[in-house]
């Protein structure tokens, strides 16, 4: 059978085609830094690099929710804590109060003090979050959970709702707590319920009108025994925001190193196989070049 110098030249240039082709996707992964180009070059690899991409997705996610309720329930707690003082100063001048040689003056004095404490509790009880949020209203993120109805009545506006974030697959955790929940429900000494500022606003009362009832230093007791218990609830919630951060960041790096396993290329794989078809596609070339002058007429004078 013969082969005519057309056909070794058809077929040397389709050799250099390939070399060339070979060498171009191998300097375009080089340039993206991924084994593949497209799923269809390696689809058990695409297939996993797109889970693995959810993942991060997910994961990420994941973060910032927990970011948020951190932050929150971070308000949150320090709040708690600047009320907790509030409350503790408010005790000591009941205790004040409640000397029995101090007289209508003196308790007028006092009553100026116990006032405005109750505004300063008021507006703590109606903090926002870093995003705005009203953090004691319930699901009512956006209303304002303590208004001042008068004659030293505070109501409530918000709800018995408490916002959930999710942070990991089928856990959630607070991101806040209902006001209702910290500063009302307690139990009045002379009986039924009250809520801190309305033990607040009795006591500031009772002192404009140079009296004094003994019961406030038990309510007073009552409303910073709940103010612990919801510090006491913040602090667990944050040692465990802390717990799902880091097991976050674990699986973050795990998903990241997977992804890469699977996507990221090889250079020192990648460079070596980039010079053997170099030499390649010089090879190809030359051997087209001799090919070329392999006809009778290049050397018929």
């Amino acid at each position: 059978m013969r082969i005519s110098t057309v056909q070794l030249q058809l077929n040397a240039v389709s050799e250099m085609i390939n070399r060339q082709a070979e060498l171009g996707k191998t300097q375009q992964e080089v340039a993206s830094g991924k084994k593949f180009l497209s799923p269809s070059d390696d689809p058990p690899g695409a297939v996993a690099a797109l889970d693995y991409s959810r993942q991060l997705g997910s994961l990420n996610q994941y973060k910032v929710n927990i970011d948020r309720a951190y932050s929150a329930t971070i308000t949150e707690e320090s709040t708690l804590g600047a009320i907790q003082e509030k409350l503790q100063r408010l005790h000591d001048l009941a205790v004040q109060a409640g000397n029995g040689t101090l007289g209508v003056s003196g308790r007028l004095a006092i009553s100026y003090e116990v006032r405005g404490l109750q505004q300063d509790m008021l507006n703590m009880a109606n903090t926002r979050d870093a995003n705005g949020d009203y953090i004691f209203s319930g699901f009512q993120s956006a209303t304002q959970p303590y208004t001042d109805a008068g004659g030293g009545v505070s109501t409530y506006n918000g709800d018995q709702g408490q916002r959930l974030v999710e942070v990991a697959p089928s856990t959630r955790v607070p991101a806040s707590d209902p006001g209702a929940r910290i500063f009302g429900g307690l139990d009045a000494a002379a009986g039924g319920k009250t809520d801190v500022f309305a033990i607040i606003a009795n006591f500031a009362t009772d002192l404009e009108a140079g009296t004094f009832n003994a019961n406030t230093i038990t309510d007073l007791n009552t409303a910073t025994t709940s103010i612990l218990g919801a510090r006491a609830v913040t602090g667990t919630r944050l040692n465990a925001l802390d717990d799902l951060k880091t097991l976050n960041e674990s699986f973050t790096l795990d998903a990241e190193k997977n992804l890469s396993d699977v996507q990221d290329l090889d250079y020192a794989e990648a460079i070596g196989r980039l010079n053997l078809q170099l030499a390649g596609l010089e090879a190809a070339q030359q051997a087209f070049s001799r090919i070329q002058n392999l006809s009778l007429f290049n050397y018929l004078r």
